[in-house]
């Protein structure tokens, strides 16, 4: 029979079905892989039933694992929900905050954030989720995502940080050989560098000031570079053009390393949301976080901010 103190069991049980394997579990859980076996055969005991089958590379729920599964997973939610609240009422963070973010956007905006509260509060601890693919929330236990884009899944709140737009730039050097260009079409036959996730020939919408619309398709993706720092570092060898979020390069802008090309025309805007998971009491830390978050796109520039350094530096380095 299952009493009170058989509760912590069932949290080691999740985590060894959600890591896959009792080694992992007892990483995460801090605990050898015997003292995790023992407990999952403990829990057993008391239930009277198998819960995983365990094979040599992986383990697998019985169908009354995946019924006490269920159960143990609302426990800790309902759990956490218990802690939340509390924390709340705090207003101090505890814990550890888990994040997911694209690898660019998360070094350029939140580790600094991260470290600025992990500096106020020596407690709490943290643990950054960078890719540029789909992170689970629910197997990663995400506090929060930072996404240029959204969610459309409605278990998601989203709210919107700051908004980029995306501009053309290219070095010094390879920006003069073009000079001659006065409208994005114009670059059509320029070196390129591109991101694998955009398609080859996929057009780039832009606007000037006065709202016309003009695309450009570029005939030639001569590099192909799946993060920013890589892209950044073409540009600046003079490898090709790239249409990128003008935030990632103001610095390279504002140094001379490249150049702002057709400074009068943008091309779309880049909007950058924080999705957190339903929840009617976040944690001290997740509204903490986003407060530093807030804080660093302001120091970084975002949105009003940045249009009058874009402009400064257009005036510095003007395009040829």
């Amino acid at each position: 029979m299952l009493s009170p103190r058989h509760l912590p069991l069932l949290a080691t049980f999740v985590q060894v079905y959600r890591d896959g394997s009792f080694t992992k579990a007892g990483r995460s859980l801090s605990l050898s892989t015997s003292v995790v076996s023992a407990q999952l055969r403990t829990l057993e005991d008391a239930l009277g039933a198998r819960l995983l089958e365990r094979t040599t590379r992986r383990v697998a729920l019985t169908q009354t694992g995946q019924e006490v599964l269920a159960a143990a997973e609302r426990m800790l939610a309902a759990a956490s929900d218990v802690g939340r609240i509390a924390e709340s009422k705090l207003g101090v963070p505890t814990g550890v905050l888990r994040v997911a973010a694209p690898v660019d956007l998360g070094a350029l905006l939140v580790a600094p954030a991260v470290a600025r509260l992990c500096s106020r509060y020596p407690e709490l601890r943290a643990e950054l989720l960078l890719s540029d693919g789909k992170s689970d929330p629910i197997a990663n236990r995400l506090d929060a995502i930072v996404s240029v884009n959204a969610p459309k899944n409605s278990t998601y709140v989203s709210t919107q940080l700051g908004r980029d737009v995306e501009v053309i730039v290219a070095s010094p050097e390879l920006a003069r050989k073009w000079q001659a260009a006065t409208q994005p079409k114009d670059l059509a036959g320029a070196p390129f560098i591109g991101h694998p996730a955009i398609p080859a020939r996929a057009q780039h919408q832009f606007r000037n000031q006065a709202g016309t619309l003009q695309r450009l398709a570029p005939k030639e993706i001569r590099i192909l570079a799946n993060t920013g720092d890589a892209i950044r570092s073409l540009v600046v060898g003079g490898a090709g053009f790239a249409v990128v979020p003008s935030q990632m390069v103001a610095d390279d802008i504002a140094a001379g390393r490249m150049v702002r090309v057709l400074s009068e025309w943008r091309a779309r805007t880049v909007r950058v949301h924080a999705c957190l998971p339903s929840r009617s009491h976040p944690p001290a830390r997740v509204r903490l976080f986003l407060e530093e978050l807030r804080a660093v796109f302001k120091l970084t520039g975002f949105e009003a901010q940045y249009a009058g350094a874009a402009l400064r530096h257009a005036l510095r380095y003007p395009a040829p």
